[in-house]
């Protein structure tokens, strides 16, 4: 269904109290994933997919030069697609499905970034998934250390490929770094944020990483 300016893909749980997991997807992984956490765990949950995401705009907080030729400049959308997540597709999910205990923000790669972004800037959410997230970004690293996540956060799931930190490129290659100094940030507030390194580069079972992270804090 089309919420806001988004593609929204929903899959109810079958009874109210069931945490809400909120993925913002790429392209159309959204179903795959849900049908991994389903083969994962035996709880209930109400899942929704987020496509049609402008990734190099929309979900990066300032603007940052393009680290690959032929790719864009990042952009400074992330506030406002929070926003319209928050304040205009969150509520129509909402009426979509059972009442819930707690929403979950999760994503992978930048996604990610934009999940961990929002635990510091949006009270939304209680719990955040963030597979291999691109924690590398200039200048995020320096933001969570000037400032504290939501306190109704109360658990995080980081993870990396063990081959992601081996780039080339030193920005990529300080990934590994700064998500265990975000993690650290994270348990310092008395959050259970927790790190998992998995076998292979970024792209690897990419799916699959981020159904066991959300998995995990169900």
């Amino acid at each position: 269904m089309k919420i806001a300016s988004k593609e929204v893909q929903i899959f109810p749980s079958q009874a109210e109290n069931a945490p809400l997991v909120i993925v913002n997807c790429f392209e159309d992984e959204g179903e795959a994933i849900y049908r991994q956490v389903q083969d994962l765990t035996d709880k209930d949950f109400s899942f929704a997919a987020i496509r049609g995401i402008d990734c190099y705009t929309e979900l990066t907080p300032w603007k940052s030069p393009a680290l690959r030729k032929k790719e864009p400049d990042f952009g400074d959308g992330a506030n406002a697609y929070l926003s319209e997540l928050t304040e205009k597709i969150l509520p129509e999910i909402q009426k979509q499905i059972p009442v819930p205990c707690f929403s979950v923000l999760a994503g992978y790669s930048l996604c990610g970034l934009f999940a961990v972004y929002a635990a510091f800037t949006s009270n939304a959410f209680k719990r955040i998934v963030c597979g291999s997230g691109s924690l590398w970004y200039p200048g995020f690293l320096e933001f969570c250390k000037a400032y504290e996540p939501s306190e109704k956060i109360d658990r995080i799931s980081f993870s990396l490929g063990d081959k992601e930190a081996l780039s080339k490129n030193p920005v990529y290659a300080a990934v590994k770094t700064n998500t265990l100094e975000i993690q650290n940030l994270f348990q310092e507030c008395g959050i259970t944020a927790t790190f998992t390194e998995f076998p292979g580069n970024h792209f690897f079972e990419a799916d699959k990483r981020l159904a066991k992270g959300i998995t995990s804090v169900l």
